[in-house]
């Protein structure tokens, strides 16, 4: 009897231990990640246990959650909302140094490191935390070592693509948390990248649901093409249901997209489009305010892009819009011309009057 009352006792001593050190790590983050969730975080609020746990944790288990936790939940690709992204990335880097400086074990050492990289953060941040694995000496330094590399790496390419994608800013709070729980549902992050894939896919409902969640259609898009240009010459080349395109042309229209936009060697979304895309596409962009006839900087335009193409239609669209070329430029276009009377009269109309 007595052994068993002693036992009880150790029982409420250790209930009442556990009580008094509080949840658990994995119990903070989960509490953290529901309210992520359901759209009810304050990030400055809910994460300060987080990094509260973090700097008081003697393990390095315990460690290893909150690093995983700062990087999923502030991952700049990911589908937190932007203001979760946006807390995570002006609070939580010089947390993740002061690991990275730690007597932690290697692995959570790198683990704070790669986190910066999932924040996507600043330069400066970044040549700190590459500065610090260089420096590293010890048991596995040869690790941290790497993972300096792989930061300076991922900087690098970074800086060849343009600068950093802004952070999402929705315009409507509620709007944003259905977009998320959209974009969840499909595994798909909330990001400009994010946004790229699905103007190449042609995916209407993810464009909105990324637009929704504050992703900006005026941000570069896969190898600096514009959001407009990747719906068209990219998306056109995948050959896409042609409803879905151009519904996604229309939002991104509607969304602030600009047609008008030109690269460093004068391309524009029309010159680009007509090399791959059917003529509704043409059409479309020209009546959202395309210029029908701009010239690039090797002299090209979107009707000669159209005879060289064989798209005889697009051609006679353009025509009809006003585009011209001289007959120099015509004859070093054909060799022959062409025999098929209808293609002849549209060349014919295309060739400007003699002075």
């Amino acid at each position: 009897m007595q052994r068993i009352l002693l036992a009880a006792a150790l029982s409420c001593l250790s209930l009442a231990a556990l009580a008094k050190r509080g949840p658990s790590a994995s119990d903070l983050v989960k509490q953290v990640e529901a309210k992520v969730e359901q759209g009810t975080v304050d990030p400055a609020r809910d994460f300060a246990p987080l990094f509260d746990g973090l700097r008081a944790a003697k393990d390095d288990s315990t460690r290893a959650t909150y690093v995983d936790a700062i990087a999923e939940l502030g991952e700049a690709r990911g589908s937190s909302p932007a203001a979760v992204k946006t807390w995570l990335l002006d609070n939580a880097p010089p947390l993740l140094l002061e690991v990275a400086r730690s007597d932690a074990s290697w692995s959570v050492r790198g683990d704070a490191l790669m986190a910066l990289r999932a924040l996507d953060a600043p330069d400066a941040v970044l040549d700190e935390a590459i500065a610090l694995a260089k420096s590293a000496t010890g048991e596995a330094s040869g690790f941290i070592h790497s993972r300096g590399e792989l930061l300076q790496d991922w900087k690098d390419n970074r800086v060849s693509h343009g600068a950093r994608p802004a952070t999402a800013k929705p315009a409507d709070a509620q709007k944003e948390q259905a977009a998320l729980e959209f974009l969840r549902a499909r595994n798909v992050g909330a990001s400009s990248d994010a946004l790229g894939q699905a103007l190449v896919n042609a995916q209407p409902d993810i464009v909105q649901a990324l637009i929704d969640a504050g992703v900006d259609v005026k941000a570069p898009g896969p190898a600096g093409l514009s959001s407009l240009g990747t719906a068209t010459m990219v998306a056109c080349a995948k050959k896409n249901a042609l409803e879905r395109q151009l519904a996604v042309i229309d939002l991104l229209l509607a969304n602030g997209a600009d047609i008008k936009q030109k690269d460093a060697q004068g391309n524009s979304v029309l010159i680009g489009a007509v090399q791959s895309c059917p003529l509704p596409i043409i059409e479309k962009l020209v009546a959202g305010g395309a210029e029908p006839d701009p010239v690039n900087a090797q002299q090209f335009t979107p009707l000669k892009m159209a005879f060289v193409g064989g798209h005889w239609d697009i051609a006679e669209f353009l025509v009809g819009k006003g585009a011209r070329l001289t007959a120099k430029e015509a004859d070093q276009l054909f060799f022959e011309k062409p025999q098929d009377p209808k293609q002849a009269a549209i060349l014919a109309k295309a060739i400007k009057p003699a002075k």
